[in-house]
């Protein structure tokens, strides 16, 4: 970690001590002494997966070093897939246990932030505009960028062609991809954690350059990642934000759009705009308009406890709060973010605005939110890491607490340790 000696930029590893639960490797050789500094994967499990906590950002899956982390293919978490070295990477980067996510925003803002971040009102100039999502404008900016050949593909989300309204990584490569994919999915797809996997699968040359697209907490993941200098950051060169309050368990969703009698099979697009969640129709038919707090039940939990409802860690973050319908309202927030945002001019038009005050409004909101529910201190002047030792001090004993795994994990755990 390259800065993390630097003064006043704390090491999330060196931060980090293991106290608490043990992992197998620990209890089968009780007589072995344990190197310092050590947090398995297993501590991360019972903390943030098995406590309902997990926010499927990837970042553990990403920053794992040895590729012992994985996304199990049924219930689209991470899992261990071979044997834990016990490195504590998980841990560090993860924004519900290691990573003191506010911290590191408030670092990078220090470091990369425009004087004053540009806002703006955008929608695309052409076909995008009806593809993606409140105007088309991060579709049409992506597209721009990948015909100007400033960015070699982008990792998107599209819907899986499985199971309905289930979000899935997609690494786009043209226009024509992006168009596919355009429009927003409300399900998480860890991305982040399937880079290397999708550029396996694709011809982009050795050093490629990758915009990500994610809810806020998976690019506070990969912006992370990238200070520390760590290598599933290289391909990100743009990193776009889609400002988020909370997203939704794909079993739980589907559960909560059956119990209005519409079939999620039927729903071709959903969309959440002021407080108002739609779902609709291939022909653009109405089937389901109701207050989003409906659909409370289906978050995923650990959502509640973040408070960058902007997403303060990305180049670019864009959403629908502030800007007319059939518009986006777009945040461009470092010098990486102004570039992309001027490559891109030919394809959106755009109007410079003043910082909404329905945005201030609702980031406002979700930061009462998160500070009222987390056990922790918010404290973006604290430590960047979280010790596990501290974790546990103050998550025991609440409704968020670490919750030990169920058999079939235990099994999992005793079959690759």
């Amino acid at each position: 970690m390259s800065e993390a000696n630097q003064p006043g930029v704390p090491d999330p590893k060196a931060a980090t001590e293991p106290k608490g639960v043990g992992n197998d490797p620990r209890e089968q050789n009780p007589d072995v002494a344990e190197a310092p500094g050590k947090i398995w994967f297993r501590d991360l499990d019972e903390a943030v997966i098995e406590a309902d906590r997990c926010i499927q950002c990837a970042s553990c899956v990403a920053a794992c070093p040895s590729d012992s982390i994985g996304i199990d293919a049924e219930e689209k978490r991470p899992t261990l897939v071979k044997m834990c070295t016990g490195c504590s990477r998980c841990w560090d980067f993860c924004p519900r246990s290691g990573l003191r996510y506010e911290r590191a925003l408030e670092l990078l803002e220090d470091e990369r932030s425009l004087a004053e971040p540009e806002t703006y009102a955008a929608q695309a100039a052409d076909e995008a505009a009806e593809a993606g999502q409140d105007g088309g404008a991060v579709t049409a900016l992506l597209a721009e960028l990948l015909e100007a050949g400033k960015i070699d593909g982008a990792v998107v989300a599209r819907e899986s062609d499985e199971e309905p309204l289930r979000g899935e990584a997609f690494l786009a490569t043209s226009r024509e991809d992006l168009l596919e994919a355009g429009g927003s999915s409300y399900t998480q797809t860890m991305g982040l954690g399937q880079i290397d996997d999708l550029l396996a699968d694709a011809d982009l040359g050795d050093d490629p350059d990758l915009a990500l697209v994610g809810t806020p907490c998976v690019i506070q993941g990969a912006a992370a990642l990238d200070r520390y200098g760590h290598e599933p950051a290289d391909p990100i060169a743009l990193t776009v934000a889609l400002m988020c309050t909370r997203t939704f368990e794909h079993e739980r969703l589907l559960s909560q759009i059956e119990s209005y009698d519409v079939d999620p099979e039927a729903v071709e697009k959903l969309d959440i705009r002021a407080g108002t969640l739609y779902a609709y129709d291939d022909g653009g038919e109405s089937l389901l308009e109701t207050d989003v707090s409906e659909f409370d039940a289906a978050g995923l939990r650990g959502c509640d406890e973040c408070a960058d409802f902007v997403g303060g860690a990305a180049d670019i973050s864009a959403g629908n709060v502030g800007s007319d319908e059939g518009y986006s309202t777009v945040v461009v927030r470092t010098e990486t973010g102004r570039e992309a945002w001027t490559a891109a001019a030919g394809g959106l038009e755009t109007t410079e605005i003043d910082r909404p005050e329905a945005l201030e409004k609702i980031a406002a909101w979700n930061e009462r939110r998160a500070k009222s529910i987390l056990p922790r201190g918010f404290d973006p002047e604290g430590e960047i890491g979280i010790a596990y030792e501290h974790h546990r001090e103050v998550y025991d004993g609440t409704d968020r607490e670490p919750q030990p795994l169920n058999p079939a994990r235990v099994h999992q755990y005793e079959e690759w340790c």
